[in-house]
């Protein structure tokens, strides 16, 4: 029952009893002086270990004084000129001592002169270096004419010119063209077309950032001016020292001034860039944009630019180009929709 407690009735539960009665008095005997043996034991692992890894106290070496240095290797004597003028023939010849004409190290120290870099003059504030940077600037000036005079006078005008930059970062291609055309004193073209390209590279990707803006003047179109601007990727599929293939997938607007059609038209742009260096001397260029509606495809416009540049060997900044600029417009409102101009030019590069 509960709160009775029966005592053992044999000696071994007697024993077993005492046993757990003094249990804790044997632990306290024998744990303190366990914990300090182990105590003690770790201790010494601790200094034999700091034992084994301290180096050895350095030793200090002997001084200067007590080091004894070799013999240096015999050399052969070397004879130098005095600097003293040259004796006369009446004196005797006298065995020179090494010693005794030896130059001076200062005398016969040789002097290095430290040469600077060549100073490169500031840019004045029209050129465009100060404000885009040094690196080099691809300027051209073009010029054509044809004329005839008699039974039927003709005459044919163009000019223009480009500024092309290529950095680590951004590449720059803008042209200009000026057409002007007259036949018996008739006027039968007078337009101009201006193309302004900038692309942004990104980094060693074949991708990069683009934007195109171009404006068309024309006095013989249903309309005085047509302004377009787009953006959009580029990618580069191929990138030669000798081969540039570059391809244009965007979106932009158009707007024709002066004419019938005074609203803002949505385009599409998909545009390829062609350059080879086909010699030295020979370079052949092409450029291809196709703006369709994004309402109606079937209303688009399209130009196309192609051009073979020959350089002269006299003088050296000038070259002679072969080229060909066609523009189609799907909407004409009453004139042609094909336009092309071919022509021979001489380009002056600064």
């Amino acid at each position: 029952m509960r709160g009775t407690t029966s005592s053992p009735s044999s000696f071994c539960a007697k024993f077993l009893l005492l046993l757990r009665e003094r249990e804790s008095v044997i632990f306290r005997f024998l744990a303190y002086p366990l914990m300090l043996l182990v105590f003690l034991l770790s201790l010494l692992g601790i200094q034999q270990t700091a034992a084994q890894t301290d180096p050895a106290p350095a030793v200090l070496p002997p001084p200067l004084s007590a080091l004894e240095l070799p013999p240096p290797p015999p050399t052969d004597p070397v004879i130098t000129f005095p600097l003293s003028p040259t004796p006369t023939p009446s004196t005797p010849n006298v065995a020179l001592s090494p010693d005794s004409l030896a130059l001076s190290a200062d005398a016969s120290a040789t002097v290095h002169a430290e040469i600077s870099p060549p100073l490169t003059a500031t840019p004045h504030w029209f050129d465009l270096a100060y404000w885009f940077g040094p690196t080099p600037w691809d300027l051209g000036f073009e010029l054509g004419i044809n004329g005839a005079q008699g039974n039927n006078e003709a005459f044919s005008f163009r000019t223009g010119g480009h500024i092309k930059r290529e950095t680590e970062f951004w590449k720059i291609d803008n042209t200009l063209v000026y057409n002007k055309n007259s036949n018996n004193g008739l006027e039968t073209q007078n337009n101009a077309l201006l193309d302004v390209r900038l692309d942004r590279k990104l980094g060693d990707s074949p991708w990069s950032l683009y934007f195109l803006n171009q404006e068309l003047y024309d006095e013989f179109q249903a309309y005085d001016l047509r302004v377009s601007a787009n953006s959009g990727l580029g990618y580069q599929f191929v990138d030669l020292e000798h081969l540039d293939l570059l391809g244009r997938f965007g979106a932009g607007a158009s707007r024709e001034f002066g004419g019938p059609e005074d609203d803002t038209a949505y385009e599409v742009l998909f545009g390829m860039e062609y350059d080879h260096e086909l010699t030295k001397t020979q370079r052949l260029s092409a450029k291809i944009d196709y703006f369709p509606e994004w309402e109606d495809f079937n209303r688009y416009r399209v130009v196309t630019d192609v051009g073979w540049e020959i350089d002269l060997d006299q003088p050296g900044n000038m070259s002679l180009k072969f080229s060909i600029l066609d523009r189609y417009d799907s909407t004409p409102n009453g004139v042609d929709p094909n336009e092309v101009n071919y022509s021979v030019l001489l380009i002056w590069g600064i």
